[in-house]
């Protein structure tokens, strides 16, 4: 359990650390770039950027600060009072004791199927998101694993890790778009060639430009590998605060046959515990565009946890959601 928890840490600090390289990089081939194409020399690049990055940052933690407000209004959820459903307020209440967090606040989606996710800036403004059909259809076991995945979340800042991520990918993409533009509307290449002429500055061009068009990418893909590894963290820590890793296993199989919410979005997709447009909705490239690492793999982590204590079959699974 540790070992994976430990991992996960890791290979989130190594992947944030590679983007900022990234970053760097594509800093400097937008520089080389302008240069190049208008011959307004390095200071003109450097107002760009800071412009992109000062209208990145206000529209990312404008949504940072609001984001609880805004997710759950799209998602049609509605405050979940205690006398509705005691249960759920006091697994809540004692796992976020033994999580060592505020009590989040719960809110309820009235859709059969069955999905969860968190949202907050942090512990202290820290919410629970339970679909109806989760709450019907897990036993007392398995909806505190689910509830222990979600108040990981909250307790390990994602939400902060994510809006991080935010600003760095928006600023990018901010900048690629003003970069396209002006190359189709406008501009000429500098009329001296004597600091760009010769084959190695022809070399660094070329790759400046290259690193440009990819570059939206590669943020995209750098920031669904950060959702991924904090999904793993998440279970494992769940785990951790149950103290029975079989819940949450048991939990995502019968999460994963039906998973649907018909108010999620491609907006808040990555915030459910599983995808939430069901199996059903994938398509060719999907799985590289996966905001969650595979639920079998996920499922098989949590098992090698329980060391076969409390685990239950598919048939079992299946058997228990037709009652």
């Amino acid at each position: 359990m540790y070992k994976y928890i430990l991992s996960n840490r890791r290979k989130t600090v190594f992947i944030i650390i590679m983007f900022v390289i990234f970053i760097t990089a594509f800093g400097f081939a937008l520089g080389y770039f302008l240069d190049y194409r208008f011959g307004l020399g390095g200071g003109f690049s450097i107002i760009l950027m800071i412009f992109a990055l000062i209208f990145s940052l206000i529209l990312s933690f404008s949504s940072y600060y609001y984001s609880d407000k805004i997710v759950i209004s799209l998602t049609g959820a509605r405050l979940l009072s205690r006398d509705e459903d005691p249960r759920v307020f006091y697994m809540v209440e004692g796992l976020s004791i033994a999580a060592g967090i505020p009590t989040p606040k719960i809110f309820i989606i009235e859709e059969s199927g069955m999905n969860a996710f968190a949202t907050g800036r942090n512990p202290q403004n820290g919410v629970i998101v339970l679909t109806r059909g989760l709450i019907n259809n897990l036993n007392d076991e398995e909806l505190k694993g689910v509830i222990a995945h979600e108040i990981s979340h909250i307790k390990n800042y994602d939400i902060l890790l994510g809006t991080i991520m935010a600003v760095l990918v928006g600023m990018i993409l901010i900048i690629t778009n003003i970069i396209f533009r002006s190359f189709l509307f406008g501009g000429s290449r500098r009329s001296s060639n004597k600091n760009s002429g010769g084959i190695l500055n022809l070399i660094f061009l070329m790759i400046g430009i290259l690193l440009i068009i990819l570059s939206p990418f590669i943020a995209m893909i750098i920031r669904l590998a950060i959702s991924r590894q904090r999904e793993y963290l998440a279970d494992s820590s769940g785990a951790l605060i149950t103290r029975y890793p079989a819940g949450l296993a048991n939990a995502l199989k019968k999460i994963s046959l039906y998973s649907e919410v018909k108010t999620a979005s491609n907006a808040n997709e990555h915030m459910f515990i599983a995808n939430p447009f069901g199996k059903t909705n994938r398509s060719l490239f999907g799985s590289l565009f996966e905001t969650h690492p595979p639920v079998e793999e996920r499922i098989r982590r949590l098992e090698e946890m329980a060391l076969g204590i409390g685990l239950k079959k598919e048939s079992q699974i299946i058997e228990e959601i037709k009652k």
